[in-house]
């Protein structure tokens, strides 16, 4: 099936009984080709309605997105956000089998460049971003985290994907002025979560881009506007790689809003057997008045970085070149790195130094199932 030109919905959204979901074709795009796909998550609260992907961004005369997407090489997707108690709706467990049906559903309709995939939102779309940016990766080619908010992550989940964060200086109220009457609710979506996000991701050399502007929290909002087409340039530059020189496989991962979410397969890491031990993870605390009425109240508005203890796993693979991996494991027994022709030789033994756990030698297995981007793997026994 192909997707006709333009703006069209279908509903239910994929894999629901409720929802719409919504779909933008540029004209320039070439529907004989593979194409890229933006896959956007809307924003508002548990009351938001079906349409709001269309009224708040899509729509041709006012939409957030539009006209910014009229001339992209990539098919634009935004479907409702499954229904919950709480803004929270693209956090939640069922939220990853919601994204994973929509880009299935895209998959189904047209022919889609599965290494050009870009994973975004905004507000409550952007808490989602955060959540299941990480979750889905490996299956992305960069990924958007606009005017969203986190509790605990670890952001070397992103290795190996590239992250663009759109946060405005006076968020979290939809416009700016001087003397403001709407209230600024730091724990909504402000600018601290940005804030903090850019420095632990620059600590941990995770590839991102800051973009704050000057802007309150509204998208329609000229500042945000404007690194929204930042955004969309940096977004035509972006590619999947399956074989990054750098990954990592924390799980459970995602962003803590409400919890994390298992998940023991990350590109080319697997985690076979856990320990019974925990691992840290990074938490924001906010700090000052929550809730800021005047610009002196909303400049006391700041966060502090701490750590929390979680039962969970993580490892994290560099590959040296020359058939030689660096690998270090926290809370693991078991686990597998697959493989590809690209990755090294696989017809010569694999050297994988495992700290603490000292060097493994072995030689690739093929694997007995397909796999898209890889051949073979190597288990490794740490018990």
């Amino acid at each position: 099936m192909t997707l006709p030109r333009g703006l069209s919905c279908f509903s239910p959204a994929p894999g629901r009984k409720d929802g719409n979901i919504y779909y933008f074709v540029p004209e320039n795009i070439d529907l004989e080709k593979p194409v890229g796909l933006f896959v956007f998550m809307h924003g508002g609260d548990k009351n938001t309605p079906d349409d709001a992907p269309f009224k708040t961004y899509l729509n041709p005369e006012n939409g957030g997105l539009r006209p910014h997407i009229d001339n992209i090489p990539f098919i634009t997707v935004a479907a409702t956000a499954p229904p919950d108690i709480d803004g929270k709706r693209w956090n939640r467990a069922q939220a990853v089998d919601a994204l994973e049906a929509i880009i299935a559903d895209a998959d189904s309709r047209t022919l889609i460049d599965r290494d050009r995939i870009i994973i975004g939102g905004h507000s409550m779309g952007g808490f989602g971003a955060y959540h299941l940016g990480q979750i889905f990766a490996d299956r992305a080619a960069g990924v958007l985290l606009s005017a969203g908010a986190w509790q605990i992550a670890d952001f070397r989940s992103f290795y190996g994907t590239n992250v663009y964060i759109i946060h405005g200086k006076y968020d979290c109220a939809s416009n700016y002025r001087e003397f403001h009457k709407e209230p600024r609710h730091h724990d909504w979506c402000g600018v601290s979560f940005g804030r903090a996000a850019d420095k632990l991701m620059t600590g941990y050399k995770v590839e991102h881009t800051y973009d704050e502007h000057d802007g309150g929290h509204g998208l329609r909002w000229e500042p945000a506007q404007l690194a929204f087409r930042r955004f969309l340039k940096w977004a035509e530059k972006q590619k999947r790689d399956p074989y990054a020189t750098k990954t990592a496989l924390i799980t459970p991962r995602g962003s803590a809003d409400p919890e994390l979410h298992p998940a023991p397969r990350s590109r080319y890491l697997e985690l076979l057997e856990a320990g019974n031990g925990t691992i840290s993870y990074d938490k924001i605390i906010l700090t000052g008045p929550n809730v800021a009425w005047t610009v002196d109240e909303l400049m006391c508005q700041d966060y502090e970085l701490t750590t929390t203890q979680l039962s969970g796993s993580r490892i994290i693979a560099e590959n040296l070149g020359n058939n030689h991996f660096s690998v270090s494991v926290e809370n693991v027994r078991v686990f597998a790195i697959y493989l590809a022709p690209e990755m090294g030789d696989l017809n010569r033994e694999f050297t994988i130094e495992c700290n603490g756990y000292g060097v493994f030698s072995a030689k690739a297995e093929p694997l007995t199932e397909f796999d898209a981007d890889y051949s073979a793997k190597i288990v490794i026994r740490l018990f």
